[in-house]
C-alpha cells in the first residue's frame, strides 16, 4: 500500500508542528507536508505541477459552472453544506485567477 502524504498549511509555526504530530500519531508511516516541494515524490505528482494554459481555462470554465449552478441553487436548496461549497470553489476559481497563482494547482 503506498505511503499517504498530507500537505498541511496553517497560519502559524506552532500550529503545523500540532498538526503534525497529531497526524503522525493517528496515521503511522504518514508523510505530513508543509510545502508541496517538501513531497519525496513531487516530481512525479501531477497535482504539484502548473497546469498547461488549455487545461487551466478548462478548470477555470468548469468551476465557473459549478459557482453558477450553485449560486442558482441557492433558493431551492438552502443547504449549508452546498453553500459552503460554493464558496469553496468560487475561492478556488479566484486564486486561478490571479495573476500570481496562474497555472498553479491550489491543492
Amino acid at each position: 500500500m503506498p505511503k499517504p502524504r498530507l500537505l498541511v498549511t496553517l497560519p502559524d509555526a506552532q500550529s503545523t508542528c500540532r498538526a503534525r504530530r497529531l497526524l503522525e500519531s493517528q496515521v503511522p508511516g504518514c508523510e505530513v507536508l508543509e510545502e508541496p516541494r517538501d513531497c519525496s515524490q513531487a516530481a512525479l505528482c501531477r497535482w504539484l505541477q502548473e497546469l498547461p494554459p488549455q487545461q487551466l481555462g478548462e478548470v477555470q470554465a468548469l468551476l465557473s459552472e459549478a459557482v453558477q449552478v450553485l449560486e442558482h441553487s441557492r433558493q431551492a436548496f438552502k443547504s449549508a453544506q452546498l453553500a459552503a461549497l460554493r464558496k469553496t470553489l468560487a475561492k478556488a476559481l479566484e486564486g486561478l485567477s490571479e495573476p500570481s497563482q496562474s497555472g498553479k494547482n491550489l491543492l
